[in-house]
């Protein structure tokens, strides 16, 4: 009996212990998660302001565009825009997006983008170079000094530009250029330039058609001020000038000036 009772007691303060412990152990893990939560809410608030400060520091505040002339002013800003949207802190604005989508711009053939600390960006651009029209499946369009196409154009009238026609004139355009720097009067004189299918050249200078032959074409060329002042003519026939020279009229245009 005794035991028992003893027992009995023994476990009441087993389990009276227990729950101390218990709640010991509770109230200590709050107090110090309090210490803790106050120690973190206070680092937190260090990193929020020194973000803040951060990120005020290098916001972009200036953007430099220089070399633009003809690229569309508007597509440039709109694509500048967007990507500030994404971010407008200077170390982490993403040049190489903005380099990419600005490449695609029509009128650009070359971006330089770089950053200026703390808030400054500098776009360089280096446009296309307006150089012929390219009249192609009845199409025209602007064409740069490297073969590239611009634009399409409606009126080729609207531009002083030489015409180019036929399917081989982007893998002749080092040669078009070489050839009308070399020759400067007569660039001024041709409208347009003709690369038939097995590249032979022929010019139209003053609406007469030159036939050029397939080679020595700069000795055919200095043939053409014997004729180009000539009325009437539609065309001379320098193919195989060494031998023959074979001219065209406009008979018609004669013949209604004879009836006068």
């Amino acid at each position: 009996m005794f035991e028992f009772i003893k027992n009995k007691f023994f476990l009441k303060i087993s389990l009276l212990t227990g729950i101390s412990l218990i709640l010991y152990f509770c109230f200590y893990m709050n107090d110090n998660l309090n210490i803790r939560n106050i120690k973190n809410d206070k680092i937190g608030l260090f990193f929020n302001k020194f973000s803040e400060n951060f990120n005020d520091f290098f916001e972009i505040k200036k953007i430099s565009l220089e070399g633009r002339q003809n690229s569309d002013l508007n597509l440039i800003k709109n694509i500048i825009n967007s990507n500030l949207y994404e971010s407008d802190n200077l170390i982490s604005y993403d040049l190489t997006k903005t380099k990419k989508l600005l490449k695609e711009i029509n009128w650009i053939s070359e971006i330089f983008i770089r950053k200026i600390f703390p808030n400054e960006i500098v776009i360089n651009i280096k446009e296309h170079n307006e150089f012929a029209i390219l009249n192609e499946n009845k199409k025209n369009f602007l064409i740069s000094d490297k073969g590239k196409i611009i634009y399409e154009i409606k009126d080729p009238k609207n531009y002083n530009l030489i015409i180019l026609e036929g399917k081989l004139i982007t893998q002749n355009i080092e040669e078009i250029k070489n050839f009308l720097s070399k020759n400067k009067e007569l660039e001024k004189e041709i409208s347009k330039i003709i690369i038939t299918e097995n590249n032979r050249w022929n010019l139209i200078i003053n609406k007469i058609l030159f036939k050029l032959p397939y080679e020595n074409k700069e000795i055919a060329i200095n043939k053409i001020g014997n004729f180009k002042e000539l009325k009437n003519l539609e065309i001379v026939d320098l193919r195989f000038h060494k031998k023959k020279i074979f001219i065209k009229i406009n008979s018609k245009k004669i013949a209604m000036k004879k009836k006068k």
